[in-house]
């Protein structure tokens, strides 16, 4: 089956994560200027980057390397005649998270929002765990369900419509499952709410091995 994401236009995408029904382009990006401004890692990975949406969140505060990666090859190059005149170390790859990943110098921080719905987590938690620098962080957001709500807001943008058949809501304490057996710990979770009503989870992870982590993983199961 062909991936949907490869046929929906960019400025569909856009158009519908910017609408006022949906709203939550702003969001993503906030998010993620919020966990550069509180981290200040240096080098950076979007997974599912799209056109660049929070790009200029890094240039903002000096990341010195930052990777977009994402399924659609024209979105990564549209990405690229957006920033890459104006964000040095811009690295943008077309690659599918869940599939053969290029070879890549690990970063500080990874972050993959709403991601996950859309892939094999435990597989693409692997691939993420490799461009990861070990004590890296990896910031995953996740949309909640809503009770009478579909999974993917209507807009004026039918393509979109085609996610229905590939879009699953992933529990939070699944991921963390999934996060832990890749081997991150979990540091902390909170949830997000938008003027719809829509819910997120963030949970922010950090690769380690051979460290106690189960007051980190206690903390995040409590929220989940």
């Amino acid at each position: 089956m062909n991936n949907p994401w490869v046929a929906i236009p960019l400025a569909d995408y856009e158009r519908h994560m910017a609408s006022p029904a949906v709203g939550q382009a702003e969001m993503l990006a906030l998010e993620f200027g919020a966990l550069l401004k509180s981290h200040a890692p240096k080098t950076v990975a979007l997974v599912g980057c799209a056109g660049g949406n929070g790009f200029d969140k890094a240039a903002e505060v000096g990341v010195s390397r930052l990777v977009g990666i994402d399924i659609n090859a024209r979105y990564i190059a549209d990405a690229k005649d957006r920033y890459a005149d104006t964000i040095p170390g811009l690295e943008l790859h077309c690659a599918d998270i869940q599939g053969d990943m290029p070879d890549l110098q690990a970063v500080e921080l990874v972050y993959a929002a709403l991601v996950f719905e859309y892939v094999d987590v435990p597989v693409a938690l692997r691939n993420i765990s490799r461009l990861c620098r070990p004590n890296g962080l990896l910031a995953a957001l996740l949309q909640l369900p809503k009770q009478g709500a579909d999974a993917v807001t209507h807009s004026p943008f039918a393509s979109l419509k085609e996610l229905n058949s590939i879009m699953r809501l992933v529990p939070p304490g699944e991921l963390l499952d999934s996060a832990e057996a890749a081997g991150f710990a979990c540091l902390s979770q909170k949830t997000i709410t938008l003027q719809s009503g829509k819910q997120f989870s963030l949970q922010l992870f950090r690769l380690t091995s051979g460290l106690p982590t189960g007051c980190r993983n206690h903390f995040c199961r409590n929220r989940t």
